[in-house]
């Protein structure tokens, strides 16, 4: 028998129980979409205004919106093998005309996009859920710290999330519209988004299978029909975009080499049952931890009682199961929009053409952020007719990891971000600041390129001796440092000598992971690089992170300046 839908989305949910009525239409938790909307847009205005220096991926891609012209940037390879969508860049290169080549410059549109993802998320699920639900998927989109950091990043991840929830919205305004003039809308607004994220090909494309094969099993060849308009518009704003642009942007071999050994792509052929299990564990651990933020680790907490309660999402995993049933028993239509765009991503993730890896998830979080919240919000149904309170202590434990790790971000802001915290732009200005005339300041290789980019974007006033790499020209340690000691002999001239690499970097943009091995085994970490301008002299004070390394040498037998950290 044919599958029945409800005609309006507000009935979807009309069956359920009476009891929980206050649950879902409680003035308490409007007023909690309200609160979590605006501690979203909180954090993501506090970590935007304290402006810490970019990371190495970051500029990387700002390294092209401060060096290339407007038609250099939008036509012309990006430096660093950058891959961004023409719209991104064209709205971050107007905001450096306009702002300049700051931080805040730089991340003001993917700000922008992460502030508005949390206004047009509320109309989305208000559509499919009620306040109680509504409330759990804005507190997670709100707080899951993943999400903010990406939302004032300078990358494309904060507007593919936005460009995920305006397909979304699409939707929810034409799914069911039989106007030729709105499914044109659909088409154009659709086709318009695929411009600013790469991503939002398996979203749309995923829409557009799911919607078609529910309209097809139905037999509802009108509507079917009617939909291949907008679908059409879709699949020709992708050709245009992908053949005039996107194809130059194909995967390297060590961009795949890169992935692979992280474990970004499915096994194919499965060769085993974990194999085949792939998706299924990709979407009930790694995805929940990244990038919703619903799990606790060691490195966020050492409490042995919250590690037991948050390490496994295990409430997570059963929301999961619970808003798939539900979909399934109300929403098969939506479901199909919902779960195939995940499933197109396994399948280009299977052949190598798109890793799911970290920050290449993001733009799937509003996608599990609907289905969770709707299994919470009928878990929360069900206990209320038992327990009140406990139905209250639902979503609180579903979110206490964001709530966590967000509240702790706010009290040491150095933490914000993890390991992409970096200190680049904080050690050239401290060298910056403190440089003297007739001092030398030599850049390690593997620090080149934020020194370029900071020498561009800051005017540093020092002109600094460029570190020649000498891995591919050396045959071990000791022939690399060899070459290295005839290079810096010269620098034994200058009264003092500033050094700065980077501890934890052994390769370069485009070069494979641990080549070669003897690199990474007896010069990374840079020991051995410090001992050799020790033995120019003596070191005065230095500068370190966990990342990065300054040190200041004076080379002569005078007394120390008045240097300070």
């Amino acid at each position: 028998m044919p599958l029945k839908v409800e005609s309006a989305p507000v009935l979807v949910y009309e069956n359920l129980p009476s009891a929980s009525a206050k649950v879902g239409f409680g003035l308490g938790w409007k007023t909690m979409v309200w609160a979590f909307l605006l501690a979203g847009v909180f954090l993501r205005v506090f970590h935007y205004l304290d402006n810490r220096s970019l990371w190495l991926d970051e500029i990387y891609l700002a390294s092209s919106l401060i060096n290339k012209d407007l038609s250099d940037l939008l036509f012309t390879e990006l430096e660093y093998e950058q891959k961004a969508p023409l719209g991104f860049l064209l709205f971050c290169k107007l905001a450096v005309m306009v702002f300049g080549k700051s931080e805040l410059a730089l991340r003001f549109f993917p700000f922008l996009c992460g502030i508005a993802s949390l206004f047009l998320f509320r109309k989305v699920c208000s559509y499919f859920l009620k306040p109680y639900g509504v409330a759990i998927a804005m507190g997670i989109l709100a707080l899951a710290p993943p999400l903010v950091y990406h939302g004032v990043e300078i990358k494309q991840y904060s507007t593919e999330v936005l460009a995920s929830i305006t397909c979304l919205y699409l939707y929810t305004r034409y799914h069911k519209t039989k106007s030729l003039s709105s499914l044109t809308l659909w088409g154009i607004w659709g086709g318009l988004v695929l411009w600013f994220a790469y991503a939002s090909v398996f979203v749309l494309a995923g829409m557009a299978i799911g919607v078609t094969g529910y309209h097809l099993c139905r037999k509802e060849w009108s509507s079917m029909v009617r939909n291949l308009l907008p679908f059409g518009i879709w699949l020709v704003s992708f050709a245009v975009n992908y053949f005039l642009f996107t194809q130059k942007h194909i995967d390297s071999a060590w961009l795949i080499h890169y992935f692979k050994v992280r474990s970004s792509f499915m096994p194919f052929p499965p060769e085993s049952l974990r194999d085949l299990l792939w998706p299924i564990r990709k979407a009930g651990n790694r995805l929940i931890r990244y990038p919703l933020g619903l799990t606790l680790n060691t490195v966020v907490t050492q409490n042995a009682f919250l590690l037991a309660l948050f390490k496994r999402a295990f409430l997570a995993i059963g929301c999961i199961l619970v808003g798939l049933a539900w979909f399934f028993r109300k929403d098969r239509k939506f479901l199909l929009a919902l779960v195939m765009p995940y499933l197109l991503a396994v399948v280009a993730s299977a052949l190598e053409l798109y890793p799911l890896y970290e920050r290449l998830t993001v733009f799937l979080a509003p996608l599990f952020i609907l289905i969770i919240a709707l299994g919470c919000q009928q878990i929360g149904a069900f206990i209320k007719r038992i327990s009140p309170a406990v139905a209250f202590t639902i979503p609180l434990l579903l979110l206490m990891p964001c709530f966590l790790v967000s509240g702790q971000q706010l009290l040491q802001p150095e933490l914000f971000g993890g390991y992409k915290r970096a200190y680049c732009r904080d050690a050239f200005l401290l060298i910056n600041d403190h440089y003297k005339e007739g001092d030398q300041v030599y850049v390690y290789w593997n620090m080149l390129t934020p020194y370029k980019f900071y020498k561009t974007s800051y005017n540093l006033k020092f002109n600094a001796i460029e570190g020649s790499d000498f891995r591919a020209s050396s045959a071990d340690a000791s022939e690399y440092f060899e070459k290295l000691t005839s290079e810096i002999t010269g620098l034994k001239d200058s009264k003092r000598v500033w050094l700065i690499y980077c501890k934890n970097r052994g390769v370069k943009i485009g070069e494979f992971d641990h080549r070669p091995a003897w690199y990474f085994k007896e010069v990374l970490g840079g020991k051995k690089l410090h001992q050799k301008f020790s033995e120019m002299g003596y070191e005065v004070d230095g500068f370190e992170t966990p990342e990065l390394r300054v040190a200041l040498f004076e080379v002569s037998k005078e007394s120390p300046g008045n240097y300070q950290k």
